[in-house]
């Protein structure tokens, strides 16, 4: 297995391509380079973290499965502390199994829960809304629940970074050990480009590579799903029929 790079020596790898003195720390370093760094480590990093693909998908290493129980006569549920955004249509209970429909608008939560005729649903109702305390967001089902249900989501993270011993999640740069969950070669192609953006010299070659890179990683994490012209096999069935003798008839 390929040992993975640091955050400091990410950095020090872009500093000797942009022809920068060499640094012997990152974080807490007071000079303004190593500063610079660390800012846009944190800005490249973030902004990789926020993208996203078919359903709403994100990078594999950033995407978690959050399974809670719901409490008779609650409505809303935290989320986990590093939610950033939902994955379209994966929002089920495991009791009922039955996928949840949402998330409602604005429109279609006021419709059921204000609405004159009162609007039933098989399936549960969800929306993704600020929650009691008014400091973040939360998951709100309808109908509100009468008993304990099990309910599943899967999110992407906002969390792209690990400490040394990669038992710790963040989502800043804190120490000059913490390991990206990207490959260090992209990240240093984006610090690369960002750190000469930022001095005023010419970067446009090192950022159109690195979004070719980015874009071509992106497309191919997780696996490529092949796209059948004519009629899927069931399940299982491929490759199963014999070359002679099916159904016991000799050729």
């Amino acid at each position: 297995m390929t040992e993975r790079l640091n955050v400091f020596e990410i950095a020090r790898n872009v500093a000797a391509v942009v022809g920068m003195r060499d640094i012997d720390s990152l974080v807490g370093n007071p000079e303004p380079h190593a500063r610079a760094m660390v800012v846009l480590l944190n800005r490249g990093c973030k902004n990789m973290a926020q993208m996203r693909g078919t359903s709403n998908q994100g990078w594999i290493v950033l995407t978690r499965e959050f399974a809670f129980q719901t409490v008779p006569g609650q409505a809303s549920y935290a989320f986990p502390d590093d939610y950033q955004e939902l994955v379209d249509g994966t929002v089920w209970n495991r009791d009922t199994y039955r996928e949840a429909r949402g998330p409602l608008s604005p429109t279609e939560w006021q419709r059921i829960k204000s609405g004159l005729v009162e609007t039933t649903s098989i399936a549960p109702n969800f929306r993704i809304r600020r929650n009691v305390a008014g400091t973040g967001k939360a998951f709100w089902v309808d109908p509100v629940p009468s008993q304990a249900q099990d309910l599943v989501i899967e999110y992407v993270s906002n969390q792209w970074l690990t400490d040394a011993s990669q038992t710790v999640f963040r989502g800043r740069v804190a120490a000059d050990t913490d390991l990206t969950l990207f490959d260090d070669d992209l990240v240093e192609q984006d610090l690369t480009w960002r750190f000469k953006q930022s001095r005023g010299l010419s970067f446009a070659p090192e950022l159109a590579e690195f979004e070719l890179e980015r874009d071509k990683r992106f497309a191919k994490d997780g696996g490529l799903r092949t796209i059948r012209i004519g009629r899927t096999p069931a399940a299982g069935l491929q490759g199963q029929v014999p070359d002679s003798g099916f159904g016991g008839v000799s050729v």
